[in-house]
């Protein structure tokens, strides 16, 4: 239960953000609250408000009053498609829509294989776009048709045609966020050059740099022998992963990424307003081999056999 005094500071963020230029939508009515409330998960919790930003400017506005000391008790939350099933977009503090209007596909680049878009895009419609390049956005999810790319970075989400594909953080190149106190903050794979620079800096994205380099190199035994060896990082951050090999053939070095932590991080690191994606030409043929099995437990023993000849996905469909 909130207290009198928590839900009139609520009240009051509210106020210092409509004036602040806040150009976007305010709702504090009863049924874009209740709508809010639930999401694909089991879960009900009704938010103070929803506020559905248009822009990134209005992302920092948000952001940047969250920094001042009255206001660091508001609980924010960014929301997509609402299609996670474990109640992550859900809050009983303001809840901010991304897919409102911060939906736009911003750049294709169809020889180098990149788009550029807005955190609010739904999958299905970047790759109704991508269409007539021949080319998609690999990550498949059977939400596809409402679920946002934002959606998919914050849960780092994989789906049917993981085994060949990946997961969503394997086809993420660039990251635009905002973070507390509204400062902007763009994130790509950067040579140990390029991080001696920057931790060098006396800025937020200095302090951003240090603390995941301090982590990674002062704990890096613990986190080898912490973490599983999985493709795929489940729960909390993936410090496993912040070094990764470069993509160039020639170069003999390690690349330091923060996306490996801000994949999956769930809003909990920022707002992330848009993404420069890694896209794939369409297959041009597709078959599916239907295995009947005389129990549930044999098909699962055939599951790592039949990974080795590399099919796209593998689903088990039993008698419910």
């Amino acid at each position: 239960m909130k207290s009198e005094k928590n839900t009139q500071n609520y009240k009051d963020f509210l106020k210092e953000l409509a004036k602040t230029g806040f150009a976007g939508d305010i709702r504090i009515d009863t049924a874009s609250r209740v709508v809010m409330s639930t999401d694909n998960s089991i879960y009900q919790s009704t938010p103070q408000a929803v506020l559905h930003p248009k822009n990134t400017q209005d992302v920092q506005h948000i952001m940047q009053l969250l920094a001042k000391p009255r206001f660091r008790d508001i609980v924010v939350t960014p929301r997509g498609g609402g299609t996670g099933t474990n109640g992550q977009s859900l809050t009983h503090g303001i809840l901010v829509d991304l897919s409102t209007h911060m939906n736009q596909i911003l750049e294709i680049n169809p020889e180098e294989q990149w788009v550029r878009v807005q955190t609010g895009v739904v999958k299905d419609q970047l790759n109704a776009a991508l269409k007539p390049y021949g080319l998609f956005f690999a990550p498949e999810l059977s939400t596809s048709n409402r679920a946002t790319i934002g959606g998919m970075i914050n849960t780092d989400a994989s789906g049917q045609g993981s085994c060949v594909y990946g997961k969503t953080r394997d086809h993420v190149l660039e990251l635009d966020m905002v973070t507390l106190g509204g400062h902007r903050f763009n994130s790509k794979a950067i040579d140990p050059n390029q991080l001696k620079q920057l931790t060098n800096k006396e800025d937020h994205v200095a302090t951003y740099y240090q603390a995941a380099h301090d982590i990674s190199t002062q704990y890096a035994q613990l986190i080898e022998d912490s973490f599983p060896k999985l493709n795929r990082c489940l729960t909390g951050y993936d410090l496993a992963h912040l070094w990764e090999d470069s993509t160039d053939p020639i170069a003999d070095t390690k690349l330091f990424n923060l996306n490996s932590i801000l994949c999956g991080s769930e809003g909990s690191l920022g707002f992330m307003t848009e993404a420069k994606l890694n896209v794939l030409p369409i297959p041009q043929h597709s078959a599916l081999v239907n295995i009947q099995y005389p129990d549930f437990m044999a098909a699962l023993r055939d599951a790592r056999a039949l990974l080795e000849h590399q099919p796209l996905s593998i689903e088990t469909v039993d008698s419910t």
